[in-house]
Formats: C-alpha cells, structure tokens, sequence
C-alpha cells in the first residue's frame, strides 16, 4: 500500500509535516494545484497502484495502454533505492512507488529506457533493457544514471514543464557533457527536427549527383545549420535563465537553492532569473509562501532558518 489512510486524511487537512513527507517521496503537487485536487490524485494513485499489484499476483502480468508487463520482468526495487540516493542528494526526494519493468521494445537497438505516466493519477512506471537485470552499465548508459533520470521525470509530472524536465533529469548524468548538453533535445519533435533535415540533406546529394546536378545545395545545407542553431540558440537562453534563477533562489534558501528550482514550473523560473537582488528575491518567495499551499511545503522543508521553520509548523489550506 502506497499510503494509510489516516495519512491521506492529514494531508487533506493540510498537516504541514504530512505534506512535507509527500513532497520527500517524489509526490510533488502541480502548481496552481489545489489541496483537495492533489489528495484526490493520490486517492486514485493509490487505487492504481494496488490494482497493478493485484492483476501481477493473480495473472502474473499487468496490462496498460495495449502494453503487457511481466511479474517476472520487474526491477528489484533495491535498484530503486540506489538510484534514489542521486536525486535525494541533487533534489530532496526519493521516489519509492513507481513500478519499473525490463523490456525491450521492437526496433529499438538504441533503446535505454523510459518512464511512462497517465493522466489524471500520474501513475507512473518505468521500462529499461532486459540487459539491465544482470548487468550495471550497457553501451553509453548507466542503470544507476538511467533510473535516477526517469524517477526525476516522474516526480515533475504534475507541472507540466517540458520546458525544464529534461535540464533536471540530465542533472543526475554521471559525466560533465551530458549534465551540460544532455537536455538540448526537450522533446521527440527536438530530435526530428535535426534528424529530419540532416536526411533531406543526404537525399538531396544523392539526387545531385545521379539526377539532378542543378539542385542547390547551399539550401539543404542551410535547414541544418538553421535547425541546429536554433535548438543550440535555444538552449544557451535556457542555460541562462536557469542559472539566474537558481542564483535568485540561493538568496533565500542557500545550498538549498536547486531543490527548490526542481519544484518550480517553467514560469515560476522565468521570474525568479529577473529578480537582482536579495530583497527582491526573498519577497517574491515569501509572498508566495503567504498564499500557496505548495510553497509552504517548500519552506517546511527548505527554509533556512529556524524562524522560518517554525512559521510553517501545524496544518494549512
């Protein structure tokens, strides 16, 4: 069982250090999330959740979306726990309730793993090779990294930010390179885009030099510099506000500073990186914590001070 019901009945009524636990096992709330809406999600994860453990122990497998998973294909959750040590460290939370499987998908020679989640619960579950049940490391990936990186995702599902989801998950990359240009590609269009012009390229010199000698090669040329500094350009700025915004945040919160960033949406980011200084910052976090449930969360675990602390003690709407 994901949770007792008398913890669900705390959290409804907004105990502080109930809601602060949730937060610390990768239950982030959304922003603009009510308090009511969020229990009720955590009602029907739960629902699912038992429901998967059900149809494993009696049929042996599980079937969701047209997709079936083995009882025998599930990942040891110690391999969890490991994988949680890197984002309790990077982010303050560690995931222990999303079901991870070994598959490998058809025509997927390149395939590492993934994380699935489904829409109103979030219920999550992850996939990664089957090589991954005997062996640590396969090609260029990690089992450690690729675990960490999808529990990272499945922890923001409920803020909706495909802005920044993949600049957190790749924060938990073993090596230097990927923490800085992993998340150049947010999503699978990203990929196209370079992929697909650097294809009409290929074809367009085929055709040159078989059929027809007129094609102008300095356009297809020009797609791809224009999708690969377009996606380049793209990610400097998001580099750029993202460390301005963290900066902000370390005014308030210290080494605690990227935490809270990971807890942030898309937009909350942008204004944090046009604050200055450390008045600005500490009021726009303050005026936030006055009126939002889920920055009072935030503070529970992250303020700085004991003062702070303490203003967030009890139960809250």
């Amino acid at each position: 069982m994901l949770f007792a019901d008398e913890t669900l009945q705390r959290a409804a009524a907004g105990d502080s250090a109930t809601l602060a636990a949730l937060d610390e096992r990768g239950l982030l709330p959304g922003a603009g999330e009510t308090l009511t809406d969020y229990t009720t999600r955590l009602h029907q994860l739960q629902d699912r959740l038992t429901g998967l453990e059900q149809q494993l122990a009696e049929t042996g497998s599980f079937t969701v979306e047209n997709m079936t998973f083995q009882a025998t294909d599930r990942i040891d959750p110690l391999l969890f726990a490991e994988a949680s040590e890197k984002t309790r460290a990077l982010f303050g939370f560690a995931v222990d309730w999303v079901p991870g499987f070994y598959v490998d998908p058809k025509c997927a020679w390149l395939f590492g793993g993934c994380a699935f989640s489904f829409d109103p619960d979030f219920f999550s579950l992850f996939i990664i090779r089957k090589v991954f049940a005997t062996r640590s490391r396969w090609f260029l990936y990690s089992r450690r990294e690729l675990l960490a990186h999808e529990l990272a995702h499945a922890a923001r599902f409920a803020l909706y930010d495909a802005k920044y989801d993949e600049r957190f998950a790749y924060l938990t990359a073993e090596t230097g390179f990927r923490r800085s240009l992993g998340s150049v590609f947010r999503t699978p269009s990203d990929s196209f885009l370079l992929l697909g012009s650097t294809l009409l390229l290929l074809l367009a010199q085929v055709l040159k030099f078989s059929i027809l000698p007129w094609l102008p090669m300095w356009l297809f040329w020009g797609l791809v510099a224009a999708a690969a500094l377009f996606l380049a350009g793209r990610h400097l700025l998001t580099s750029a506000e993202f460390a301005r915004a963290r900066r902000s945040l370390g005014m308030v919160f210290g080494e605690h500073a990227l935490p809270v960033l990971f807890r942030c949406s898309s937009a909350e980011i942008a204004e944090l990186a046009r604050l200055r200084n450390p008045q600005e910052a500490r009021l726009w976090a303050e005026q936030r914590r006055d009126r939002d449930w889920r920055w009072r969360v935030i503070w529970t675990r992250f303020g700085t001070t004991p003062v702070q602390r303490g203003q967030n003690a009890g139960a809250y709407p």
